[in-house]
């Protein structure tokens, strides 16, 4: 199965591309302000789906980091809200310290994507990081939202068009038609007419329409005079 290169599925979880995504935005703040950090990022369901530790973090930092983004997936918000604690019963790794940032869809904040958390610098410096990733990936989501917007538009206005077009057909082909049956109807008038015409003519000659007219045009007294020898001066 093709890799998704979205940011989130329909479950609505964190991809891959996603993960990188906010990974590479997160590590980019870090080296932007020269604090070398381990930054990871879960899915919806607190599994790690990407992680990097920058050169110079420390190696506490790397489980820390881990844990914290579980920990604000799992429980579905910032880690910084929590007071200094720890969730012995609790099956998921807990740390309530640091910059675990959830992820939540744009369009439903009840919807968790994930979350990330960077460690090894101060609290503000990884939460500054964490939130980096965060509104890389959000922007990401938005940018695919609104491409698909425009993509179901254009397919919407395609489709209108197409209709438009074949509205025009139809009423070409139905404006022929009524010419069509217009001139079938003038024709036969025409005909039923002619063969009135010639109906009363050939009565007027004394023949019917179907009497050649050579024979309708001999005079029936010539022919009874013929018959009776009556001789004619030529």
């Amino acid at each position: 199965m093709a890799a998704s290169v979205a940011a989130t599925v329909a479950l609505p979880s964190l991809t891959q591309n996603g993960a990188k995504v906010a990974l590479q935005a997160a590590e980019q703040h870090a080296l932007e302000i020269g604090v070398p950090m381990s930054i990871a990022v879960v899915d919806a369901h607190t599994h790690l789906l990407a992680f990097t530790r920058l050169d110079g973090a420390n190696i506490t930092s790397i489980k820390r980091a881990i844990d914290l983004a579980a920990t604000a997936a799992g429980d579905r918000q910032p880690t910084p809200t929590y007071q200094e604690s720890s969730n012995l019963n609790s099956a998921i790794p807990t740390t309530s310290i640091g910059s675990g940032i959830p992820m939540f869809s744009p369009s439903n904040t009840n919807n968790i994507l994930g979350a990330i958390a960077c460690s090894s610098g101060s609290p503000h410096q990884d939460e500054a990081a964490a939130q980096a990733g965060r509104d890389a990936v959000l922007a990401l989501i938005q940018k695919e939202k609104q491409d698909n917007d425009r993509r179901l538009e254009s397919e919407r206005q395609a489709v209108l068009n197409l209709w438009k077009e074949k509205e025009e057909e139809v009423g070409s082909l139905r404006e022929e038609l009524e010419r069509g049956s217009k001139r079938m109807r003038f024709d036969e008038y025409s005909v039923r007419k002619g063969s009135i015409c010639l109906s009363s003519a050939g009565s007027a000659h004394g023949r019917t329409p179907d009497t050649p007219p050579e024979e309708g045009e001999i005079q029936p007294s010539f022919v009874g005079e013929v018959a009776l020898g009556r001789e004619y001066d030529l």
